[in-house]
This record gives structure tokens, C-alpha cells and sequence, in this order.
């Protein structure tokens, strides 16, 4: 009798911690993160790898897609939650169009030190002077029109009282820019990391200009954070709990950034999730620099806004604060408190 009440009480206790088990799992709530495998997306991957997600009790799943752009769709029909999404003319036009996403946080800029953006130049161009003013009638490429690193490029001629209608600009995709500067088809191209530090090991091309170099207030504004709104309207805890542990990833980011105690544990991190396997380009690529509290970069923004409009593109005239949701990360930054941005 005794051993069968042992037993009755052994099998009362698995079954009780079994449905704590399922239960607990079934309160997490689900959400769907799209990624594109890159860099800029190493928050979300510490987020989940070190479980901050799990902690504010939400099950993320990551959706691998092919660009922020390619992400419109599902995001604007809460197929996707959140995503990373570039800078750039079609950005604001789809904010006019009544787009139902909003900009939460600020995600990839570049700065001294940390600028992944880069205007490369073939080799054998190389005059020593690297003056911007020879860039007149020169070929570049770049990856899309009316792009933030065709702004780039717009700022940086406009430094030297030129225009993009002093280059011949042509547009390809990042990895088809080495061949066709080997085969002398174009003379520099802009390029993202770890593009500059590939091409460079070639000997293909050379850095002609960081844009930290050239554009500085308002900084290259590269990509922000975007939330679909019906979802974050829907489920404002779950918002928030996302906001909460993203930054949590970002200063994990921002510590190994600059070089921290951790930087070892990120890396391994980025080389599990990314689809940049090589552990020693991760010291030889400029990081991308992210703010630490997530800021939204207003003036970088309106001056892309502006600067599209100026070009001839069919920009909106939108309100930027219509595309912004400033309260959820205020909520965030007042339960983590700000940090020193050094």
C-alpha cells in the first residue's frame, strides 16, 4: 500500500510539472521576426540566442527573407511583426500610401569608426589623392536607385559642387561589383560590408570613402525598425516585451561594437546566425554603428526625405511623425533606463 502510494504521488507530481511545462509554453506569445542573415540583424539574434525574448515571455520565429523591401507585404498584412527595413525613396512613399507599419526604433547609421557604407574605387585608379572632385565622369555602381547610398553618393559629390549627373550611375547587386570592376566595366561602386573588406583582400578595389568620412549632421541614416501597427495596437505588451529585449540585444551589440569583454560571445553568436561564416572578417569589416538606446534619427530622415525630392524622385511630402511610434520605445528606455552613447 505504501509503495503504491508512492508511486500515485511520483506520477501526480511528473503529471503536475508537465502541465507547468505545457502550460507555460502556451501562455509565450508567438511572433514572426523577419531577417535578411546579416549583421544589422545581430539584436535579434542575441535576443534569442541569450533568451531575453523568453524572458519578457514571447516565442519569436525568425523568417529569412530576401531584403527589407521584399518584406512589404508581409509586414504591412501582420504575416510579419517586425523587420528591419532600409532607408530610402520607396520607404516614404509607401508611408503615404497608408502603410500599416510605423518606425519604432533606430537601427543602422554610419559613424567614425563604424561605417559599413563605402565608396571603393578600382585599383588600379589608385592616384594617391583620393579627391573626390576626380569622381567627375567616372562609372559607379550601385545597388538600386533612389537608395540611401545613392544619397550617399548625392552628398558626397555635392561636397565638391557636383551633382550625380557628373558620374554615370548604373545599378547591380553588391556581388557582381568585383567582376565588373576586374573587367574594368565600372570604375568604383558603393558597397556595404563585408563587400569592402572581400574586395579589398582581392586587391580589386581600394576604399576611396567611408561615409562616416563625408556625412556627418545629419549621419547616413542606413535602416530604422519596423513594426506592423495593427499588431503593436493589438498587443501592446507584446510590443513592448519585444522592444525591451531588442535593446537588451543592442547594447550586447554596442558593448562587442567597441571591442567589449564580449565581443568573442557576439561574434560566435553572428557566425551561428548570420550568413557571414568567416570568424576573421568579423575583425577586418568596419561594424555598422548602432545607437545604444535605439533612438529614431529624425534629422537623418527628413534629410533623405528632402534629398529625394530635390533628385526628381516621386516622394511624398509625408509627415515624418506620422511614421514614427515614439511611445513604445520611450516605454522601453524608462523600464532599461538610457545609456552613455561614448
Amino acid at each position: 500500500m505504501a509503495k503504491s502510494s508512492f508511486k500515485c504521488r511520483v506520477q501526480l507530481a511528473l503529471a503536475c510539472g508537465l502541465a507547468a511545462v505545457f502550460s507555460s509554453a502556451a501562455l509565450a506569445q508567438q511572433m514572426v521576426v523577419g531577417d535578411q542573415g546579416i549583421i544589422a540583424d545581430l539584436p535579434i539574434y542575441i535576443a534569442l540566442d541569450k533568451g531575453y525574448f523568453k524572458q519578457q515571455g514571447i516565442d519569436v520565429t525568425i523568417q529569412r527573407i530576401g531584403s527589407g523591401a521584399a518584406a512589404t507585404l508581409p509586414l504591412s498584412t501582420n504575416q510579419v511583426q517586425v523587420v528591419g527595413g532600409s532607408v530610402s525613396a520607396a520607404l516614404f512613399n509607401a508611408f503615404a500610401r497608408d502603410w500599416p507599419v510605423r518606425i519604432v526604433m533606430g537601427r543602422t547609421r554610419d559613424e567614425q569608426g563604424f561605417s559599413s557604407d563605402t565608396l571603393i574605387m578600382r585599383g588600379d585608379l589608385n592616384d594617391g589623392k583620393n579627391e573626390l572632385v576626380s569622381l567627375k565622369g567616372r562609372k559607379i555602381a550601385i545597388n538600386a536607385p533612389a537608395s540611401s547610398l545613392e544619397y550617399m553618393l548625392g552628398r558626397m559629390l555635392k561636397s565638391v559642387d557636383l551633382t550625380l549627373k557628373d558620374v554615370e550611375v548604373v545599378y547591380m547587386p553588391w556581388p557582381s561589383m568585383g567582376a565588373a570592376m576586374e573587367s574594368k566595366a565600372i570604375d568604383a561602386g558603393i558597397v556595404v560590408e563585408p563587400f569592402v573588406a572581400l574586395y579589398g583582400a582581392q586587391k580589386t578595389a581600394y576604399v576611396f570613402r567611408r561615409a562616416s568620412q563625408e556625412l556627418s549632421k545629419p549621419s547616413l541614416e542606413s535602416s530604422v525598425v519596423l513594426f506592423n501597427k495593427d499588431w503593436m495596437d493589438r498587443n501592446p505588451k507584446q510590443a513592448l516585451g519585444f522592444t525591451v529585449a531588442y535593446i537588451k540585444g543592442l547594447r550586447d551589440y554596442y558593448e562587442a561594437m567597441k571591442r567589449g569583454p564580449n565581443r568573442k560571445a557576439v561574434v560566435d553568436i553572428g557566425l551561428k546566425y548570420t550568413t557571414l561564416k568567416d570568424p576573421a572578417l568579423y575583425d577586418q569589416i568596419e561594424w555598422s554603428y548602432m545607437d545604444p538606446n535605439a533612438d529614431i534619427p529624425r534629422e537623418g530622415l527628413r534629410d533623405q526625405q528632402s534629398w529625394y525630392r530635390t533628385m526628381g524622385s516621386d516622394v511624398s511630402n509625408v509627415d515624418l511623425e506620422k511614421m514614427l511610434d515614439q511611445n513604445i520605445l520611450d516605454q522601453a528606455q524608462g523600464i532599461l533606463g538610457r545609456v552613455s552613447a561614448e
